[in-house]
């Protein structure tokens, strides 16, 4: 019997790269949300450093400095959530993208299963009635002679 042989495999060779590609992308975009995630963390840290800082005896030059810097922590605070609130959008679409790609290889994948399984089913059935053949063949001739 013949080799079993899956008439899309082309397809869904391709279907497995672009699911392969919708994951990569995926892996990225979540990694861009968890390094503004970082960022926000070290710039909360950073602020809550500023404000232990006792400032009863500074001159106010360096309070001046202080609120200047709090202020542009509180900027860049602001900044990143704005980032994080588009790289989620991104991560949601990208999950999508995974999803439909994941889905759509899914589908070709059980059809060359059930495929194979016929095919193993169809070869075991050949070599069962090539062996009953052989018996046969046999037995008829062992009674010839």
């Amino acid at each position: 019997m013949k080799r079993f042989s899956f008439s899309m495999q082309k397809i869904l060779d391709i279907r497995e790269f672009t699911e392969r590609q919708a994951q990569i992308e995926l892996g990225q975009a979540v990694a861009e949300v968890n390094r503004i995630n970082e960022e926000l963390e070290s710039v909360a840290q950073e602020k809550l450093r500023m404000l232990q800082i006792n400032l009863k005896s500074a001159s106010l030059n360096e309070f001046l400095v202080h609120e200047n810097y709090m202020k542009r922590l509180e900027l860049t605070k602001e900044r990143l959530l704005e980032e994080l609130a588009a790289a989620q959008l991104v991560v949601d679409e990208k999950r999508e993208i995974f999803a439909e790609a994941m889905k759509q290889r899914k589908i070709l994948s059980n059809l060359k299963e059930k495929q194979f399984a016929q095919y193993k089913k169809e070869a075991l059935v050949a070599e069962d009635n090539a062996v009953d053949d052989l018996v046969t063949s046999r037995h008829g001739y062992n009674k010839e002679y």
